[in-house]
């Protein structure tokens, strides 16, 4: 009985599988460079996070590569599993409801805005007038995906039916804006980890907002 029921098993996984291409190639993306940098199960090096990373001044350094770098190397250990974790289900899920070429264009569309929006409109502005904090942000070099998952998030916030939709909206972006108002500030760190709340609360409703353009031919 069970020898039957294995092929039919494996065909059904080779289905899903086929659905979310877009998610199993970031997936592999972040574990390959992860093996490269050794960081899934110590901490991204220095040299790595200065080669890989995004901070705001590599705009005007020209450094744009690491717009699309920095996405796919993570902090390691810990962080590097809750990205795999979170790309799995939050952009795999996007990308079961919608199709591959709008989980891919709302992670990586959604990741470059959030980005481009924090250093121009936000990091750069406070540096020219003068503020420490955001000569603090203009140089803070951070890597990960959090932001295009957390815009695959909203994006499947976007397809829950009826009112569940504003209601899972709501807590979610509450609960983020409630980490980013309690982010602390001081050290070099700390304001890196301003910078990816700042993030996360950008591209959460990014996400969710890109849901009601195009053609939205699922809903969960």
């Amino acid at each position: 009985m069970v020898k039957h029921n294995q092929p039919g098993s494996f065909s059904k996984l080779g289905s899903s599988l086929k659905r979310v291409p877009f998610t199993l190639a970031i997936l592999f993306l972040l574990t390959l460079v992860a093996w490269l940098t050794d960081t899934q199960s110590g901490q991204l090096s220095a040299a790595w996070l200065n080669r890989l990373g995004f901070a705001p001044r590599d705009l005007l350094l020209l450094n744009w590569e690491r717009l699309v770098t920095s996405a796919l190397v993570t902090n390691g250990g810990r962080v590097f599993w809750e990205a795999i974790g979170m790309i799995a289900l939050a952009t795999g899920t996007s990308e079961w409801l919608t199709s591959s070429r709008r989980a891919g264009f709302t992670f990586w569309c959604v990741h470059l805005v959030t980005l481009l929006t924090l250093a121009l409109i936000l990091a750069y502005p406070l540096h020219w007038a003068g503020f420490s904090i955001g000569s603090a942000l203009v140089v803070a070099r951070d890597v990960g995906p959090s932001a295009g998952y957390f815009g695959s998030l909203g994006l499947v916030s976007s397809r829950l039916p009826g009112r569940w939709r504003w209601l899972g909206f709501g807590l979610v972006w509450i609960g983020l804006l409630v980490v980013l108002i309690n982010s602390p500030l001081g050290a070099a760190g700390e304001v890196v980890l301003l910078s990816a709340n700042l993030a996360h609360a950008l591209a959460f409703p990014l996400g969710f907002i890109s849901g009601f353009f195009g053609k939205q031919p699922y809903t969960i």
